[in-house]
């Protein structure tokens, strides 16, 4: 009986061990679950902020003022008017071009940056990351926090404008990846819009997602049948990593 008591203590002990060992592993497999499953519902959350800050884009494109809602087309008299005015050749703000010459006029003011204010002028196509977007929150133009649903978080875009002309050469392009169909008489430009979304009040493990698992990027090509039309056309989107 002796030798049987002495037996017993150590298969107790190992069935013991074992079992805190399986409880355990089953513990950090539901933690790493949770993990993902917080680390997902962010993304989800912050590409429907995202998207939602697309229409906002799109009104600053056209000039849409929420004061009296219709186009900007008077005189500039105040900062965000400006946006849609070249002014003078002293003058160094961004602008939304109207014709090719201004385009070119802001590309001279961009000089060696891609974009002021959230306003870019690329002179060759580029196809950014989402962490190389983020490292030019330094030339994006904020959204309006009366837009954003916590203060918690924060979101940035950036508006390249392209000439219509370029069309046939960009949409065979990877930063494309679509056709894009062309009216008769279009509007000189095409816009790709780039919008970084930031979430602050919570920050994920790193080990179990991207570098920065609270930012979100997406990216959606939107042109107007005319210069003047306030309404345009989708044509494709998608998220950056």
């Amino acid at each position: 009986m002796g030798d049987r008591s002495g037996f017993a203590l150590p298969a107790v002990l190992g069935i013991l061990a074992l079992t805190s060992l399986a409880c355990a592993t089953v513990w950090r497999m539901q933690w790493v679950n949770q993990q993902l499953l917080d680390v997902q519902s962010h993304l989800t959350r912050n590409q429907h902020i995202a998207e939602g800050a697309l229409p906002l884009v799109v009104q600053d494109i056209v000039g849409f003022s929420a004061t009296n809602s219709t186009t900007i087309n008077a005189m500039p008299d105040s900062l965000t008017s400006l946006r849609h005015f070249a002014g003078t050749d002293a003058q160094t703000h961004a602008f939304y071009p109207t014709t090719a010459q201004e385009r070119n006029k802001l590309q001279l003011r961009l000089g060696n940056a891609m974009c002021q204010a959230g306003i870019c002028a690329p002179k060759t196509p580029v196809d950014l990351s989402a962490e190389q977007w983020h490292n030019l929150l330094n030339q994006s133009q904020p959204v309006s926090m009366a837009d954003l649903p916590s203060s918690k978080i924060s979101a940035f875009y950036w508006v390249e404008v392209w000439l219509n002309a370029n069309v046939s050469e960009l949409a065979g392009s990877p930063l494309f990846q679509t056709t894009l169909a062309v009216p008769s008489t279009p509007s000189p430009f095409i816009y790709r819009i780039t919008v970084l979304v930031q979430d602050a009040s919570s920050n994920p493990t790193s080990e179990l997602s991207k570098i920065r698992p609270n930012t979100l990027v997406i990216q959606a090509i939107w042109s107007r049948a005319t210069e003047t039309t306030l309404t345009g056309q989708w044509h494709s989107w998608k998220l950056l990593v």
